[in-house]
């Protein structure tokens, strides 16, 4: 657990340190906007609801020519996470609105420019699996990380919409481990998430939402959900 839940400023990474005063109002917005959705009581990611009200998110915020610093933050992040203080964090990366981004293929276009950033400056780089294998998931410095693409451009999905700007959430692989039996999260408790989701989206969940390690399972599918419930089709925009 996090040491002070309400002064979330001092869990915000900035040019690789933690804590920072904000000085620019689009952060301010985007964040009192996701902190809005994700505390509303029907928000069907309770794990996501839990983790923010224990103070285990940490933020990063984007400019729109923020990529370096953005790596530079996610280094500091994977370093975080290997200690036992932050071992249970996510987190959440604000993206400056962008006028360039006028519907939903632009969202997903700029979702995997900024993976496959990520990836060509990762100093140490996972090579010994592709986007196509059950078991891939997209990692920085090998710290596996599941995705969750959210922007403004999802109307009908509203779950994936958390504010103003583009939000990507960056889950590490062993928080779907139950720390108290070291397995994964029981389907159970996913179908509650999903029965959830469809409560809150009005729209059955999307059917490329599967089990990580199944056969016919494939992580990148997950990441930046269409706006619809079409499946994905074609290879992953992502590459080693």
């Amino acid at each position: 657990m996090i040491a002070d839940v309400e002064n979330w400023t001092s869990r915000v990474l900035d040019q690789g340190k933690l804590g920072t005063t904000l000085k620019h109002n689009w952060k301010l917005d985007a964040y009192e906007q996701y902190k809005t959705k994700l505390r509303a009581p029907d928000y069907p990611c309770f794990f996501g609801q839990g983790g923010e009200a224990r103070g285990e998110m940490l933020y990063t915020f984007v400019a729109q020519q923020g990529l370096e610093e953005l790596v530079t933050n996610m280094q500091q992040f994977v370093s975080l996470i290997g200690t036992p203080h932050y071992v249970r964090c996510s987190l959440i990366a604000f993206f400056e609105p962008d006028p360039s981004i006028t519907n939903h293929t632009s969202f997903v276009s700029r979702f995997w420019q900024v993976l496959q950033f990520l990836h060509e400056h990762d100093r140490d780089p996972a090579t010994d699996a592709t986007p196509d294998h059950p078991l891939w998931e997209f990692s920085f410095q090998r710290t596996e990380m599941f995705v969750v693409g959210a922007s403004p451009t999802y109307r009908l999905r509203r779950s994936r919409n958390l504010g103003p700007g583009i939000v990507l959430v960056f889950q590490p692989r062993s928080l779907f481990i139950d720390p108290a039996t070291s397995q994964p999260i029981a389907a159970p408790v996913r179908q509650r998430i999903h029965k959830r989701m469809l409560a809150y989206d009005g729209m059955p969940v999307h059917p490329d939402i599967g089990f990580y390690g199944d056969s016919i399972n494939r992580e990148w599918k997950q990441y930046a959900l269409p706006d619809d419930n079409e499946p994905a089709s074609g290879t992953c925009p992502f590459h080693m």
